[in-house]
């Protein structure tokens, strides 16, 4: 637990060196929201694939407080301090030898987190076009904050805990990576992000290879005021 700790100081701190590194008429401020297609992925995943689950994304969201510090004329370095859904959806059918029926079964995860991404940003300068693309790759600490797990069997539902000794942990704390595309134009800017965990999200000796996989679609609006 106390390296998980260090990593997460660790990258706050490189985060502000950067920031602290910038004069303060380089350092952009703004917020940043959008959908998170959100799953897992991982060896036991492609398990419970291989054994007739469906596995299915969700639907969810992300909203932040974004920084930008320029580092070079077109490299800047990106953070954020954000609120971030995640989870899946798995479907399977059984077939009750006393009944004699085949009954459906879903397990909802959500897995809402604090999130800390950090991303070295490339701009793109065109100077006949009036936007901005831009590039960039990094890495992401994420604290959970919340958690549910919604079962329904048989027409009947029952909301679960993870921290039920009957059932798997949740990891405390979650390092990943992103890559980043998007395009600005003046005070405002949009971005496709695909970000996948390195570290595992269940902390269990049986669950122990299931990863986050998120593809998010956001927008943003940089302050008018530089800090």
């Amino acid at each position: 637990m106390k390296t998980k700790v260090y990593l997460l100081v660790l990258l706050l701190l490189l985060f502000v060196a950067g920031l602290q590194s910038q004069t303060l008429t380089q350092v952009k401020l703004g917020v940043i929201g959008g959908l998170n297609f959100a799953n897992f992925s991982g060896d036991d995943i492609e398990d419970l694939d291989d054994e007739g689950f469906d596995i299915e994304g969700r639907t969810l969201g992300h909203i932040g407080i974004i920084g930008n510090a320029t580092v070079l004329q077109n490299l800047s370095l990106q953070g954020e301090i954000a609120f971030s859904m995640n989870g899946s959806k798995w479907e399977a059918y059984f077939y009750d030898e006393e009944d004699e029926e085949e009954y459906d079964a879903t397990w909802t995860h959500s897995i809402n987190m604090l999130q800390i991404p950090v991303s070295a940003i490339y701009t793109l300068n065109l100077p006949e076009l009036s936007i901005k693309p831009y590039l960039g790759a990094g890495i992401s600490a994420s604290i959970p904050v919340s958690s549910g797990l919604s079962v329904e069997y048989a027409g009947e539902e029952e909301d679960l805990d993870y921290d039920d000794d009957d059932y798997i942990e949740l990891s405390s704390f979650v390092l990943g990576y992103q890559l980043n595309l998007g395009m600005e134009y003046k005070r405002y800017f949009c971005e496709i992000r695909y970000e996948r965990s390195i570290t595992p999200v269940f902390d269990d000796k049986y669950v122990d290879d299931v990863f986050y996989k998120n593809l998010k679609l956001l927008v943003g609006i940089r302050f008018d005021s530089n800090f």
